[in-house]
């Protein structure tokens, strides 16, 4: 079965609500509406992890900078992700010895607390991501030599569509649920009523792509609160900040 386009789904979306009938086909004028619609949904279904069904990996090497940045024609030249989900230094990538190193996230006064930025280091363990739009900044701490690999797993957005005749490869399921939650959207532009059934699909489907893509997460203690040799060692660079290597 070919993947279905731009055109049958916004058919399909109208239909819905009895904006055109079948066998008839939108105008331009409605396509138009139609194209900003979906893609407004989709950015804002992008703002939700549980809509977003991979999350992706990417490798870069570091030139020994404090910062990079991120973004489509950045340092790191990638489509801005919404968020950074996990980074690690790679040291003797592709040695037997190869070992990973997970890197710790920083807040804003997390990261104001480092009393010396400019500390130097083989690799980095922290990460501040200032969040900014359209190109992020990452800071890294200490700052890594040039050479060592960060492996960082990013939150990307669900693309923008653009051609009409386009096919819409996502993932099974992802097409129901652009039809009704787009006909929902759109009912009040066409002047037309939702009916019940096309809004409680439009609802279920959603979910369904929640539940799937839904992930474990863990909680991590306070470095306070472990006791014994395996507790966390203050740091004077970082002030307050605890960290924790190994078991």
């Amino acid at each position: 079965m070919a993947d279905p386009t731009l055109r049958t789904l916004f058919k399909g979306s109208l239909r819905l609500i009895n904006a055109i009938q079948a066998g008839e086909n939108p105008t331009a004028d409605d396509m138009t509406v139609l194209t900003e619609a979906i893609n407004a949904l989709q950015q804002s279904w992008s703002n939700n992890r549980l809509m977003i069904y991979t999350i992706n990996q990417y490798t870069f090497t570091l030139n020994g900078s404090t910062s990079y940045t991120l973004g489509t024609g950045a340092d790191w030249n990638v489509d801005r992700p919404m968020a950074i989900e996990n980074m690690i230094a790679r040291l003797s990538p592709g040695d037997p010895g190869q070992l990973d190193i997970a890197m710790q996230s920083l807040t804003d006064a997390q990261y104001a607390s480092i009393a010396v930025k400019n500390t130097t280091s083989t690799f980095p363990f922290a990460f501040y991501d200032d969040g900014n739009y359209p190109i992020r900044t990452v800071t890294l701490f200490p700052i890594g030599a040039a050479g060592t690999q960060v492996v960082l797993w990013l939150r990307q957005p669900l693309l923008n569509f653009t051609s009409l005749d386009d096919p819409i490869t996502l993932p099974p399921g992802y097409e129901r649920a652009l039809r009704f939650n787009l006909a929902v959207e759109v009912a009040a532009e066409f002047g037309k009523a939702i009916p019940q059934d096309v809004s409680r699909i439009a609802v279920e489907s959603k979910r369904e792509i929640e539940r799937l893509n839904s992930v474990p997460r863990y909680l991590k203690g306070d470095g306070g609160t472990i006791r014994g040799d395996r507790s966390r060692n203050n740091n004077w660079i970082v002030g307050g900040y605890t960290w924790k290597f190994g078991n």
